[in-house]
């Protein structure tokens, strides 16, 4: 026989004595549910008999690779143990009699647990993805320092977190333009008279406003004027001027 004819009779032979089924995912995952390269193996020599002998001895499984028999016999502990592999009982019709076979529902069981935790992840991330692509990116907020400084001088001071509405207020003065220097002012001036509310803050800021004064330098300078006032008018009050007698008193008498 001619080296061709050899070749095409073991290629013929070989398609032919049978083809094992073994799931991809399972050899793609076997190491994620704890199956190390022996045990692997032991079990596809179990499905490689599935067909003609379901429950093949330890015997046979030994013989078609290099372990011995009690390496063998503690793997197929090992795995039913684990619950992967278990041995049932069957009623054979054509030999009359009860014969065990091999099970592998428990490892289909966990296959199938590891493809739906993989599964579930597999559509968050296309959920978050579509998210994202439909969602409009946010814009980037154009950095105050102004406002930053307020909110920071603020929250010292009332020693609690701004809302929401008070940064707007804070905003709005900017917008009015305010001055940082002087909203500042009128929260110290609010706390020197022990009052922290916005809205006496913001008559503080409009009575400047009415009056024109628009830095630090200015409102100084109009407590001094208001002060030298007050001071006249206690002066004049403890000194009243003495009554002028009446320029025609003498014509009448």
């Amino acid at each position: 026989m001619n080296k061709v004819s050899v070749y095409g009779s073991f290629t013929q032979a070989l398609f032919f004595s049978g083809v094992v089924s073994i799931p991809k995912y399972l050899l793609t995952h076997y190491t994620e549910i704890g199956l190390n390269d022996h045990e692997m193996m032991v079990l596809i020599q179990i499905l490689c008999e599935a067909e003609s002998n379901p429950y093949p001895s330890i015997v046979t499984l030994a013989g078609r690779m290099t372990a011995s028999h009690s390496d063998i016999e503690e793997v197929v502990g090992r795995l039913v143990e684990r619950k992967l592999l278990s041995i049932e009982r069957y009623w054979n019709p054509s030999e009359q009699k009860w014969g065990n076979n091999y099970s592998i529902v428990g490892l289909i069981d966990e296959l199938a647990e590891l493809w739906a935790i993989e599964r579930s992840q597999q559509l968050e991330e296309e959920r978050t993805l579509k998210q994202s692509q439909s969602s409009p990116q946010p814009t980037s907020t154009p950095i105050n320092p102004p406002m930053e400084n307020l909110v920071r001088a603020f929250e010292q001071e009332l020693g609690r977190l701004l809302t929401h509405l008070e940064c707007e207020n804070l905003d709005r003065w900017l917008s009015s333009n305010f001055s940082e220097e002087l909203i500042i002012e009128a929260l110290r001036r609010g706390v020197s008279a022990g009052i922290r509310n916005f809205r006496y803050l913001d008559s503080i800021l409009r009575e400047w406003e009415k009056k024109g004064l628009r830095t630090r330098a200015e409102i100084e300078a109009e407590d001094v004027y208001f002060q030298s006032r007050q001071e006249k008018k206690t002066t004049k009050s403890k000194n009243p001027v003495p009554k002028t007698a009446n320029k025609y008193e003498k014509f009448y008498l």
